[in-house]
């Protein structure tokens, strides 16, 4: 992922609409203001998981009791997802940039697919590059009840291929609404994974940034990322310094990651929240290590956030 490209990538997608919208189409770039606020500047997570799609399927399915996109991390933030096939890497990764953003009538999501899974049901389209990258635009999301995979949204959605927004009537013949189901909810199955994953108990989330104390503030926040974490890294342990250098296997975190699913909230009802009573907040596992370290070649340097109360909904 590079943080500094990935506002391009979603650009791209109304840079085509504007030349679109002469001829009377789809308004990405009006969807892009009024449902995403400032989102060049929202928080930019990576998600990168190589298990496999029966893997994000049973993260999904694993929480019967919560909505999935009830809480998010933030109430708008970008998403950067790269998910592979850990017994079969030959079958390359599912690439996707998101925009997310949760309100009371549910998920926002604005997206694209620039790679699929190397699997049987995507060769066809995977090795003769058949309608990437793939755009999507979708609103009013909701789980269809929790622990499924399935979800329901406002019919005004926006699908497009070959970096061009399709026309209405197009998506409305049988074999565009037949694929366009099947990347919606390919890219909204990833969307549900990772918020289950960020919102998970044993997982944290840390703010991650260039090691270089002499560039500008501009540089380091246009380089600036978050990752879950999670609570058995090797950095949370109380023999661990402040600023110290710490050495992760990345595949054993992810696998970490992976099973730590299910996710506990409670209401704030104590007299003592004077403003944030009757506010929901997720559960977390106490992080016992330093809130700051860094990666073990000294290049970036970690932050646990673990805010008391978090608002997760958009305005």
């Amino acid at each position: 992922m590079n943080p500094v490209t990935f506002n391009d990538k979603i650009a791209e997608m109304t840079y085509a609409d504007i030349q679109q919208r002469l001829m009377g189409q789809t308004p990405a770039l009006d969807k892009l203001r009024e449902l995403f606020p400032k989102w060049e500047t929202s928080p930019l997570f990576l998600y990168d998981e190589p298990s496999n799609e029966a893997e994000t399927t049973a993260i999904i399915k694993g929480v019967e009791n919560e909505e999935c996109f009830e809480h998010t991390p933030f109430p708008v933030f970008r998403l950067d997802i790269n998910v592979g096939h850990t017994d079969k890497p030959h079958f390359g990764r599912y690439k996707a940039k998101a925009l997310v953003a949760n309100y009371p009538d549910g998920l926002a999501v604005f997206g694209r697919v620039d790679d699929l899974l190397h699997t049987e049901e995507t060769y066809a389209v995977k090795a003769k590059s058949h309608g990437l990258p793939i755009w999507v635009f979708v609103h009013k999301v909701k789980q269809e009840h929790p622990g499924s995979t399935n979800f329901e949204c406002s019919p005004d959605f926006m699908f497009g291929l070959f970096n061009k927004w399709k026309m209405a009537d197009d998506i409305k013949m049988p074999v565009f609404r037949e694929m366009c189901a099947t990347y919606l909810n390919g890219l909204l199955k990833s969307v549900a994974a990772f918020n289950l994953s960020a919102n998970a108990p044993n997982n944290h989330i840390a703010m991650v940034q260039p090691n270089q104390p002499g560039r500008s503030v501009e540089w380091l926040k246009a380089r600036t990322h978050f990752t879950l974490i999670a609570h058995g890294h090797p950095a949370n342990s109380a023999s661990v310094r402040t600023g110290a250098k710490v050495t992760v296997d990345v595949e054993a975190e992810i696998k970490r990651l992976a099973h730590n699913r299910r996710g506990h909230s409670r209401t704030l009802r104590a007299a003592r929240f004077r403003y944030a009573r009757g506010k929901t907040i997720w559960v977390k596992a106490t992080w016992v290590g330093p809130k700051e370290w860094q990666d073990a070649g000294g290049r970036q340097i970690y932050r646990i956030l673990e805010p008391a109360v978090s608002e997760s909904k958009a305005a």
